[in-house]
């Protein structure tokens, strides 16, 4: 059977006032962008959304703004995934009783799980805490420093954990990809988190795609998707190597920082990133605008900053 989360979906920026405190009067205005490229399901609070950054007030909050933006238009998948399993628990609760597609959660990573079954342990609560939503794992190990063969997840969860839809995929071993689009002869949606390698993930049979470009470079990559099923691999492989320079591009700049700054480029403007991170100056933003000018890859022109 297959879950809610197909396509591309957004891993959204939580937007800051410039005095750091949230600002929920901003996700209209990220809604309605994403509504001009046929977004039709967002997953809220992740890496992307700084969610290590947010208080638990923060994140049901932000949570309960998305849902009341969204009405029927999206689905809004939600990370409740922290180190303290009580907290993670009390978020998928409020996640689904705030009307939620379905919910995500990361691997602890202070205190971290040794082996495939201590994960297991860990998700089982809070799985059970969202049924009948689905439930996805999020593999992320660049960020969580957790790393375990997902499809040895896959194959021992299904036992244990009944909501079980799949995984967020987010790195680039794609042997381990292969393995975990073909559990159970594909029972599971595999959503790779790596945007910079999407035809691959493609290629191998995923079902969808989370990340961060894909809130201002939606059209760009609907366009290598469609290319790739057309059957134009030149073209699908064109656009993936634009989309490659582009993020290779925003990482000189410091990631995070960077694609918030395109959004502000864009008219949506999320703010600043939360400590450790580190803004872009103007002197930087201006740069950044330049080179993004020669991709022409980005949902709207870029427009100069207030």
């Amino acid at each position: 059977m297959r879950g809610p989360l197909t396509g591309l979906i957004p891993a959204c920026h939580t937007p800051f006032a410039r005095d750091g405190r949230l600002d929920l009067a901003m996700v209209p205005r990220q809604a309605e962008l994403f509504r001009e490229a046929g977004i039709r399901a967002v997953f809220l609070a992740g890496t992307t959304g700084e969610w290590a950054s947010l208080t638990l007030d923060e994140r049901k909050a932000l949570c309960d703004r998305w849902m009341e933006v969204a009405g029927d238009a999206m689905r809004i998948a939600v990370h409740v995934g922290h180190n303290c399993l009580a907290d993670a628990i009390a978020l998928t609760d409020h996640a689904r009783q705030a009307g939620a597609a379905a919910v995500a959660a990361v691997a602890p990573s202070y205190f971290k799980p040794a082996t495939v079954q201590d994960l297991i342990e860990f998700c089982i609560p809070i799985a059970a805490e969202a049924e009948p939503l689905p439930f996805y794992f999020y593999d992320i190990p660049g960020m969580t420093n957790v790393r375990l063969p997902m499809s040895e997840f896959l194959h021992e969860a299904r036992f244990r954990i009944p909501n079980l839809r799949g995984l967020k995929f987010s790195h680039a071993d794609l042997v381990e990809l292969q393995g975990c689009v073909h559990v159970d002869d594909g029972a599971f949606d595999v959503l790779f988190g790596c945007d910079e390698a999407l035809l691959a993930g493609l290629c191998l049979g995923v079902r969808g795609a989370v990340g961060s470009t894909y809130n201002f470079a939606a059209p760009h990559f609907q366009r290598l998707i469609r290319a790739f099923e057309s059957g134009d691999v030149a073209a699908a492989r064109a656009a993936q190597f634009q989309a490659m320079e582009m993020i290779k591009t925003l990482g000189r700049f410091g990631f995070s920082a960077a694609s918030k700054a395109v959004m502000a480029l864009l008219g949506v403007d999320c703010g600043p990133v939360r400590p450790p991170l580190r803004n872009l100056s103007a002197a930087q933003v201006a740069e950044l605008a330049e080179a993004l000018a020669s991709f022409d890859i980005v949902a709207r022109p870029l427009q100069a900053r207030e």
